[in-house]
């Protein structure tokens, strides 16, 4: 796979035919697989090279900076994510107000056709495109027919009747529910961070953490204690994750401390991964740090017995 800034830096180096994805990919969830298989599919038909095109930032960061969402995925985690889809080429486009000014038409004759010579495109059934969002999957179908370049719309995909797609991931995770936001990514949430210094608490209550520094465009999972798992270079472990504000601490910043189960490193400065696999309590405040302490010791309990169990 490769990566090009922006559309003219790829065709100044591609010339091959492409089948083009279009669509944010914010997640690279199982609905948006389903659009990257018949991708890598439709290329493969007309011997053809398969490409990605995402905008950065997030169109609604520009737009509406208020109502931005949190990402699922950084860029880069987003780009080889694509990649491991099998997709040959990314193509990361700077968004900014004069492109979301284009019109549809204008796209998809100026971009699509003369910019990127698409002789396929492939998107999902609640694709927008141009200005406002004012072109449809099916305006699309229509202007491809006009432009000489076949379009596939795929319909969505569904877990438990419910369709797939990032907001309702956000909502879940949100929630707490991060199963339920696993079960639509097709793969545990998990967000990637250095490990930096704290206050020590956790070290003198006995349970000595590591505190993740983590992109702050990141969205996190709501505030708990989940049984995880924390991927340091090759090692895997498994490990109790506390998001939250520590409230028995009176502390405002939303934090996230990893305390590994079987084993003690001093991982200052090391990128940890953290994959959320269940939820096991809400934060709360407690008493005392010794009975935030014996709770702990519960929530390892816990976590002992989950691991354990089929």
């Amino acid at each position: 796979m490769e990566m090009f800034q922006g559309i003219e830096t790829f065709r100044h180096n591609c010339i091959e035919p492409i089948v083009l994805a279009l669509g944010n990919f914010d997640g690279v969830h199982k609905g948006h697989r389903q659009i990257l298989r018949a991708t890598t599919a439709a290329a493969s038909e007309i011997s053809a090279k398969s490409a990605c095109l995402i905008f950065m930032p997030h169109p609604l960061a520009v737009l509406t900076p208020a109502k931005a969402p949190a990402l699922l995925l950084s860029l880069p985690d987003r780009i080889c994510s694509l990649g491991n889809a099998g997709i040959d080429y990314v193509i990361v486009h700077p968004f900014c107000r004069d492109f979301a000014a284009i019109e549809p038409e204008r796209f998809v004759k100026e971009i699509l056709c003369e910019k990127l010579s698409v002789s396929g495109v492939v998107v999902g059934f609640d694709y927008s495109f141009g200005c406002r969002g004012a072109g449809t999957a099916a305006d699309l179908k229509e202007m491809g027919a006009s432009f000489d370049f076949f379009v596939r719309v795929i319909d969505p995909v569904a877990v438990g009747g419910i369709p797939i797609g990032s907001t309702a991931i956000r909502q879940y995770l949100a929630a707490g529910r991060v199963e339920a936001a696993a079960a639509m990514l097709g793969y545990p949430f998990y967000l990637r961070g250095t490990v930096v210094h704290g206050d020590g608490r956790g070290r003198k209550l006995g349970f000595p953490t590591a505190n993740l520094l983590v992109d702050c465009e990141l969205i996190r999972p709501g505030s708990g204690v989940y049984l995880s798992k924390a991927a340091c270079g090759d090692k895997v472990f498994w490990a109790l994750a506390n998001v939250g504000n520590r409230p028995t601490f009176c502390k405002d910043e939303t934090s996230l401390e990893v305390y590994l189960l079987d084993e003690e490193k001093n991982l200052y400065g090391q990128e940890l991964i953290v994959s959320f696999l269940q939820k096991i309590r809400d934060e709360r405040a407690f008493s005392s740090p010794a009975a935030l302490a014996c709770q702990i010791q519960n929530d390892v309990a816990l976590a002992r017995s989950l691991i354990a169990s089929p």
